[in-house]
């Protein structure tokens, strides 16, 4: 561990998603009675087994979580990353930690507050215990978003790759009906995308001149460039 720098202002903490909602008054109740620390890269931050009684606050750098094996092998489990909570899950249910977790980057500085006396913060004042459950389901939205916008990008290969490996019936100028015996809806289900999303990407695939729709299902115009499509190799068409 390395040496404690002067605590920062109160609106450090504010660069944090949890606590974005607080006021700043609140935010420097919590920085009095917290501490900010510094680590060095290699140090361990906490053990697999032993009580969680701190809220840990990554500030900056990366903690790696792991498990040690009999052999005394590592095995990393996760890698949490800056402006993030690291095993909050442990002291919210009154658990030990699950795994350790060991600083990854050349350095770490995290914020600490005793664990006992933030649940019992959270339970006098109930309205920082909303803004905490508000920050936390407006993170998994923009999680979800992104994965959703993830999967966007991916789901013309995916659509591809579904047309290639259904039966198909040959059509004139070498092309190649498949016929839809299941609504979009499931198609969609059964791809991993939203039914927007396989919209988007049929629309995508026919302006590419690779398929178009008919009336039951679809007819493959290009096949070259629908298997480079599925093989996640597409032409330059």
């Amino acid at each position: 561990m390395l040496a404690r720098r002067p605590e920062p202002p109160d609106t450090h903490l504010r660069e944090v998603f949890l606590f974005r909602n607080w006021a700043l008054e609140d935010l420097a109740r919590l920085a009095s009675k917290g501490r900010f620390t510094l680590y060095k890269c290699g140090d361990i931050v906490f053990e697999s087994g032993t009580d969680c009684d701190r809220l840990l606050v990554l500030m900056e750098g990366q903690i790696q979580l792991f498990r040690e094996q009999p052999n005394g092998h590592k095995v990393t489990l996760h890698t949490v990353r800056a402006q993030a909570l690291v095993a909050c899950a442990a002291l919210f249910l009154d658990q030990c930690y699950p795994a350790s977790g060991m600083v990854a980057s050349e350095m770490a500085e995290i914020f600490e507050y005793p664990g006992d006396d933030f649940l019992h913060l959270l339970e006098r004042r109930p309205d920082l215990a909303r803004k905490m459950i508000s920050a936390l389901a407006m993170r998994l939205s923009e999680l979800a978003d992104r994965i959703e916008a993830e999967h966007a990008l991916l789901a013309p290969a995916r659509l591809a790759r579904w047309l290639s490996e259904q039966p198909s019936v040959a059509g004139v100028n070498n092309s190649r009906y498949v016929a839809l015996n299941i609504p979009k809806r499931t198609l969609a289900e059964h791809l991993g995308i939203q039914p927007e999303t396989l919209s988007r990407a049929i629309r995508a695939l026919c302006e590419k001149g690779v398929i178009t729709q008919q009336p039951g299902g679809f007819v493959i115009l290009d096949s070259e460039h629908l298997l480079a499509l599925a093989s996640g190799h597409p032409s330059d068409k």
